[in-house]
């Protein structure tokens, strides 16, 4: 099988996985052990099922109040379906950066929508909530910044129409916030007035590469919806800004195109992808169609990367490098996991729980010995039911190892 060695296993998954095509078919091809060639129908039934006792793994489902354990997704109360922005759900999760110094007692992070920060130190769980944030303003995009979790806060004019009313006359609108994993508390670290940016002007993504911002904003003129794009970078360490000292002299500006936004935003092609992606998942196929979005453990943006293939869909999967735990994983929607458990190591291949129609996984992070994946109800735009699943790490691969 060449230099890394590939198990494939299922966890937690009844027979009915034997339905399920796509990339289980395709990694059933390159799995060791006993396997037939002579059809795609045989190969799904060659997979080999192991019945994992509960403790391997625990289901955790979201709502306004926190978080809270349940036997299966589906079995979580019913929630009001709302737009993904609205929703409380996993936006964002990542793993602390390997070379973290001031990081408290927490290896992992999810940031949820409109609720608060998990944190994750091997299998103990933390929420942190501030409603005077979290309440009316989206989550997204969690970062690092000196080993500190860093995300922004925004809102959607098109789907919460409280974001086009006029705010409050000398209200500092926050952009930035950074969590302080020992005092348990949020502190805003850049607004929009730092920014110069006006009342109507509202970011809408942006990239960070370990020393520039690079941003992208909309404004609304005349019934129409205005874009600009700019780059800035902090004079001082971000964790080391003073709000209340804050102006735009305190940051370097740069102006930006499009283009420029464009090219390290939108998913890159697959044969670029660092080697230790690419050899984590080179048991796939060409002829496979997938997005990956790729932490790799410097504490900056996730990287896209995709795979044209000849498919007529196209899987969508997280992934995480250089984790503290030495792990690299990739988790695709559908639970087909692939984890390497050091630098140059094996690789095993397996199945998450199998999810009911309708479900999806979703954002990746490791904490020590746990791997912890967002799970969501989705109709097309709208979230319904979210929360996220607890694996044990050693308890599976003692399973595959047997």
């Amino acid at each position: 099988m060449g230099k890394n060695r590939y198990r494939l296993v299922a966890v937690a998954v009844t027979a009915a996985l034997v339905a399920v095509a796509g990339l289980a078919t395709s990694v059933a091809v390159v799995s060791c052990g006993n396997r037939k060639t002579a059809g795609r129908e045989n190969e799904i039934s060659d997979l080999q099922q192991v019945s994992f006792v509960k403790k391997s793994h625990k289901w955790y489902y979201l709502n306004q109040d926190g978080f809270s354990e349940v036997d299966l997704p589906q079995h979580a109360p019913q929630v009001m379906e709302q737009p993904w922005t609205e929703a409380v759900r996993i936006a964002s999760a990542a793993s602390l950066p390997v070379d973290s110094a001031e990081t408290g007692d927490y290896q992992a992070f999810a940031l949820v929508n409109h609720l608060g920060l998990l944190a994750f130190s091997g299998s103990k769980i933390d929420l942190f909530t501030d409603s005077s944030y979290f309440s009316s303003l989206t989550a997204d995009s969690l970062v690092f910044s000196d080993g500190q979790p860093v995300f922004y806060l925004y809102k959607s004019s098109f789907f919460n129409s409280a974001a086009s009313s006029p705010e409050d006359d000398g209200k500092e609108r926050p952009f930035l916030l950074d969590f302080n994993s020992r005092s348990g508390l949020f502190y805003p670290l850049v607004s929009y007035q730092n920014l110069g940016m006006d009342t109507s002007e509202e970011i809408i993504g942006f990239f960070w590469n370990g020393e520039s911002w690079t941003c992208a904003a909309k404004k609304r003129r005349d019934q129409q919806i205005e874009f600009k794009y700019f780059i800035w970078k902090p004079l001082v360490s971000l964790t080391d800004l003073n709000p209340a000292l804050l102006s735009t002299d305190s940051f370097i500006f740069k102006s930006a195109t499009e283009d420029d936004y464009k090219k390290i935003s939108m998913p890159m092609l697959f044969s670029s992808a660092p080697e230790d992606l690419k050899s984590l998942i080179a048991s796939i196929p060409s002829e496979f169609s997938f997005y990956v979005a790729w932490r790799d453990g410097s504490g900056s943006s996730p990287v896209n990367y995709y795979q044209a293939g000849r498919g007529s869909s196209t899987l969508n999967a997280k992934g995480v490098s250089r984790t503290e735990s030495g792990y690299d994983v990739i988790v695709f929607a559908d639970g087909t996991t692939y984890l390497r458990t050091a630098p140059g190591g094996n690789i095993s291949v397996f199945r998450l729980p199998l999810l009911q129609a309708g479900y999806s996984y979703g954002e990746v992070a490791i904490a020590g010995d746990y791997l912890i994946v967002a799970w969501e109800e989705n109709n097309f735009y709208k979230t319904k039911r979210s929360g996220f699943i607890q694996i044990d790490l050693g308890e599976v691969l003692k399973k595959i190892e047997k």
